[in-house]
């Protein structure tokens, strides 16, 4: 989740980090409303926000090679110190990868990482229904069992929103990241951008569909990624989020389902 809200623990393996890069746009840590981009909200001063990948997956397979990893409990928690401004710590509780190639197959599990964030709404306009906001991030590497790259990282989110005719909302974030390159001799500058549509249906249930694309500085192909997801309010201040992300690019994850709730008090 964004990381950002998204890890680098999936691909420490020189080569992976590109290829998999539609899981970590899409699965990592603080996630908006029912989606991975972000939202320009940020919590009252006085409020706690939990948000959590309960569970996350990825399966990625090319020709004689496949990579899996499997995600529990990657969790943000949010507090305001002013009506527009909050600070948040992610820790990614416990992380599991295996990549298996001709007939050999290697396997780390463990912690992960933790990310400090914080984000500044600096618009909101309540009668165009708009509203931007700056997410600075730093990922301090804490991970153990060889689940991450052991680098600081970081990077700027700018998440959006707009309120749209007919009861949809569109949320959208661009991005800039410094990751550390596959040859671990530098920082590669990482941009990214997605969008989410989405909308109340009946009851307590909403749905959305969401887009993401990137590209790397370091000369990859740029990834696109593809998915719907469905909500449900379970209660005022708790809500459940289900979603299946499909890659669209030859270098993006293959598939990615992740199960999330968000939690405020």
């Amino acid at each position: 989740m964004c990381p950002s809200n998204r890890s680098d623990w999936l691909d420490p393996l020189p080569g992976w980090r590109r290829r998999l890069a539609g899981w970590l746009f899409l699965a990592g840590g603080a996630l908006g409303f029912g989606q991975a981009t972000e939202w320009p909200h940020t919590v009252a001063p006085g409020r706690f926000l939990i948000e959590m990948d309960a569970l996350s997956a990825a399966v990625d397979r090319e020709a004689a090679e496949r990579y899996t990893a499997f995600g529990a409990a990657t969790t943000f928690v949010s507090t305001g110190v002013t009506a527009n401004w909050d600070v948040q710590i992610g820790v990614e509780f416990f992380v599991s990868r295996k990549f298996e190639a001709e007939g050999s197959r290697e396997r780390h599990s463990g912690v992960g990482d933790v990310f400090l964030r914080t984000k500044w709404r600096f618009l909101a306009s309540e009668s165009r229904g708009v509203a931007l906001a700056l997410l600075p991030y730093v990922k301090v590497p804490t991970n153990s069992g060889g689940v991450g790259n052991d680098a600081i990282e970081g990077g700027l989110i700018v998440p959006a929103e707009a309120a749209l005719p007919g009861g949809f909302g569109l949320g959208a974030q661009v991005e800039v990241d410094l990751h550390r390159n596959d040859a671990d001799d530098g920082y590669d500058a990482y941009g990214y951008a997605s969008a989410a549509l989405s909308r109340a249906l009946a009851g307590r249930f909403g749905a959305y569909l969401e887009v993401a694309a990137g590209k790397s500085s370091g000369g990859a192909p740029w990834e696109g990624t593809a998915g719907a997801g469905v909500t449900w309010q379970a209660a005022e201040n708790l809500s459940w989020d289900l979603a299946l992300y499909r890659g669209v690019t030859r270098v993006a994850t293959d598939w990615n389902p992740v199960f999330r709730l968000n939690f405020e008090f």
